[in-house]
């Protein structure tokens, strides 16, 4: 009698053997708005249940084919240089082939196939959740060279980075923290086992725009899709796609801070067309940095590989690795006379006094005049080297036109060192001290797809995964060396059901997710005096997450209504559970092995319009985020060595939470032939239960109001110019005080960035052109700091690419 694997391993056998005896042809034309077809389109075929997505080229009179297509639901779309997206029509294949011709359109807002929201693909106009798309055409026409540079601009996300390029970066969204948003690559998890909250806070600066089609943004719970960290948002980074004839790009940039940035890419299919790839690499260089000692290297490597075995059987592979090395600074401060209570309004230290800091002047005797924190000085031997890989296959077979089973596996591992010397300011080691931070994440996931009658899609699964957190430090003393390594596995099972009602106008959906946790034994060295000695070790207890969401879409007036409720859970880190530091005064405890998990409730409900015949589009959110219960880092004196079972000072431990409410207002328009404008207004009211500090309860580093705009205007098919500005109000931060040991709450003032650029295209033959392109930022050469870290003043870039 067949096991359960047996099971699947026949099913899957009988459909690979299957070959092309039941599969389809999709063909048709790409035409623009006047009725010529339009060669070189990129055709992008995405099967609703997401497990297939197939890419083609049109040729010379617009056609394009898909061949070994199998029955089930697909949405098709297309996109050309010079032309927005075409819409993402439904398509449903049977017995019989499919011709559907599309249309591109000069000006017009973009109804685009996503694949965040639900797991599995949507046009915008399905969707009932918050989400936003950044094109990678757009973020290169912006020249924007990381990840986060492109997420500035989306409504409800602040984005933070503290100093120039290299310097750490955080994305909050919603008025949340950094650690309750999820960042996937393809759909998989990216995170840092090793990191304070084991999120992916300590990567985001190694993300550059490597190998990219889009990223997706969305708002609001997805924790019971995505698991932990996905409690306030997702980000999901969608590798380029391949497929068509041979394409390909070289690109080369320089400018301020000696800056040199340069990618290549390619992509295309072989095999006759079974086997679609793409693949990048992209290198950043900064010679000088802020203050003309501020080097930073990173390098990424991004592609993937598709292989469509038969009609039935697809296999997806990627890679991701990343590569840094860049220089630390010492953190900022407080400095002179502060009030005894209430909020300090930040002022930044001359940067004449700062170099005089830096070069050893005591602050006793530093001309502080008014100054009130001096900002992060330069720190000549402190630096940080980073090191992420990511490898992840998937195997798809079609069973039938109604199911899909679908496997796969991510092995991620980051390795993070620290390494500081004797010289700079403040507290430095007696001499060189390498700190080490190793994370490893294996995730196994097994799914099935059932299309369960014309109306209903159904997906389930279970998920494995096994994490591991190590830390060890070799210090100038070698007696204070010590290691800490402590791992834990969990058991997901998840359910979906979508529902498509009143010829796909109402869309309702709703999921499930349970998650089981499993410690093993942490190990200390030196044994001697190791913290929590002789305790059994709970671990988390069993997550128990749900989703729900619903739209309705009004065709005649291009009105849709949606709403979204999902209850978030993140489980505490290793590091929130297990964090020490050993020193030759022996160990100093932070973490708490008995922390409960985070737990939040958010909902939001809007409007999206449509109108102008689809050359405008306007939307608002309203959202409520009730934290639950949270985590937080006590320095206080809550916690004492009288009353703590490990005799800590100060460390990790449970607060009550708080509340996230606000508005998101966005208005894309296209108004003129080649002009497009997008505009974002986000209230944030972010509170905490418990005072942060004093009586402080706003939340750190969330302006209440962010506006965007952005502004796109093709002069002619060669000249495009873009502009963009970002305004902030202020926000409050703490900033700790070395010579009190104790931390105080400091207003910053917000930002109003500008950029301007523009890109010259000129074609050199049907499939080649040479781009060049030039930006300037931050048009007002203003002086600004994130959280006491000063930030470039203005600075240009330009350079070229060329397209093959």
């Amino acid at each position: 009698m067949l096991n359960c694997k047996d099971a699947y391993l026949v099913t899957l056998l009988l459909s690979f053997c299957a070959g092309d005896a039941w599969s389809q042809t999709v063909a048709g034309v790409i035409r623009d708005s006047q009725g010529a077809s339009l060669p070189s389109a990129v055709v992008t075929l995405t099967a609703r249940d997401n497990t297939t997505q197939a890419t083609v080229l049109s040729d010379t009179s617009g056609r394009y084919r898909f061949d070994r297509v199998s029955p089930g639901a697909y949405l098709i779309e297309a996109s050309a240089e010079g032309f927005e997206r075409s819409g993402a029509p439904p398509v449903t294949v049977e017995k019989a082939d499919v011709s559907v011709d599309l249309e591109l359109r000069v000006a017009a807002v973009e109804t685009k196939v996503v694949v965040t929201a639900s797991g599995t693909a949507q046009t915008t106009d399905e969707v009932a959740k918050a989400v936003t798309v950044v094109d990678g055409q757009a973020i290169d026409l912006r020249d924007q060279s990381s990840v986060t540079d492109a997420l500035r601009f989306v409504p409800g996300l602040r984005v933070q980075q503290l100093g120039g390029p290299g310097g750490l970066a955080t994305i909050r969204t919603r008025g949340l923290r950094s650690q309750d948003t999820a960042v996937l690559i393809d759909g998989f998890r990216l995170r840092d086992a090793s990191a304070i909250q084991g999120d992916a806070s300590g990567l985001l600066e190694d993300l550059m725009v490597t190998d990219l089609d889009r990223i997706e943004v969305m708002r609001g719970s997805g924790s019971s899709i995505y698991g932990t960290d996905a409690t306030g948002g997702v980000i999901n980074i969608i590798s380029g796609q391949g497929g068509g004839l041979t394409r390909g790009s070289l690109l080369a940039e320089g400018g301020t801070l000696g800056l040199f940035r340069g990618r290549a890419g390619v992509a295309g299919s072989f095999g006759g067309g079974r086997v679609n790839y793409s693949a990048g690499l992209a290198h950043l260089n900064i010679w000088s940095g802020i203050d003309g000692d501020h080097p930073d290297r990173t390098s990424n490597l991004q592609g993937s590989l598709d292989y469509t075995a038969s009609a039935s059987t697809h296999i997806f592979g990627r890679i991701f690795v990343a590569d840094s090395l860049s220089r630390v600074d010492s953190s900022p401060g407080s400095v002179g006379i502060v009030p005894a209570t209430g909020i300090v309004d930040a002022v930044p230290l001359s940067t004449a006094e700062l170099h005089r800091y830096e070069s050893g002047t005591p602050i006793s005797v530093l001309n502080v005049g008014s100054a009130t924190f001096i900002p992060d000085a330069n720190n000549p031997d402190d630096t940080r080297a980073a090191r992420t890989f990511s490898g992840a296959v998937r195997l798809n077979s079609h069973v039938n036109d109604s199911l899909s089973l679908t496997g796969s596996y991510q092995g991620l591992v980051t390795r993070r060192r620290f390494g500081d010397g004797p010289a700079g300011v403040g507290f430095q080691p007696g001499g060189t001290s390498l700190t080490f931070y190793d994370s490893d994440i294996h995730t196994a996931n097994a799914r099935v797809d059932w299309r369960a009658g014309k109306y209903q899609w159904i997906d389930a699964g279970y998920e494995f995964e096994y994490e591991k957190y190590g830390n060890h430090a070799q210090l100038p003393d070698p007696a204070a060396n010590y290691v800490v390594d402590v791992n834990q596995i969990s058991n997901a099972l998840f359910v979906q059901d979508q529902v498509h009602l009143l010829g796909d106008r109402l869309q309702i959906a709703g999921s499930y997710r349970a998650q089981f946790f499993s410690l093993r034994q942490p190990v200390f060295q030196p044994l001697s005096s190791a913290p929590y000695a002789g305790m059994n070790f709970p671990s988390p207890p069993t997550a128990q997450t749900g989703d729900g969401s619903a739209a309705y879409f009004f065709r005649r007036t291009g009105t849709k209504i949606r709403a979204h409720v999902g209850k978030g859970y993140r489980a505490p880190s290793l590091y929130e559970r297990f964090g020490t530091f050993y020193g030759t005064f022996g160990y100093s405890a932070y973490g708490d092995p008995r922390l409960a998990p985070e737990r939040l409730v958010a909902t939001d409900g809007g409007v999206d319009q449509s109108l102008w015949n689809g050359r405008a589009a306007l939307s608002a959110t309203y959202f409520y985020t009730q934290i639950q219960q949270a985590i937080t880092f006590d320095s206080a004196g809550v916690i004492t060595p009288a009353t703590d079972p490990f005799g800590r000072f100060g460390g990790y431990r449970n607060t009550q939470g708080g509340l996230a409410r606000g508005v998101e207002l966005t208005a894309n328009l296209a108004p003129a032939r080649g002009l497009n404008l997008a505009s974002a207004y986000t209230y944030t009211n972010a509170r905490e239960r418990t005072p942060l500090l004093g009586v402080t309860i706003q939340s750190y580093v969330v302006p209440a109001h962010q506006f965007s705009l952005l502004a796109t205007q093709r002069i002619t098919s060669r000249l495009t110019i873009v502009f963009d500005v970002l305004v902030s109000s202020n926000y409050l931060a703490p900033m700790f005080n070395p010579a009190t040991y104790a931390s105080r709450v400091y207003r910053f003032p917000g930002t109003g960035n500008a950029e301007l650029g523009g890109s010259y295209r000129i074609p050199l033959s049907e499939h080649q052109a040479l781009r060049f392109f030039a930006k300037v930022s931050n048009l007002a050469n203003q002086t600004y700091f994130e959280s006491g870290y000063r930030t470039p003043g203005a600075t240009g870039n330009g350079g070229l690419q060329f397209e093959f």
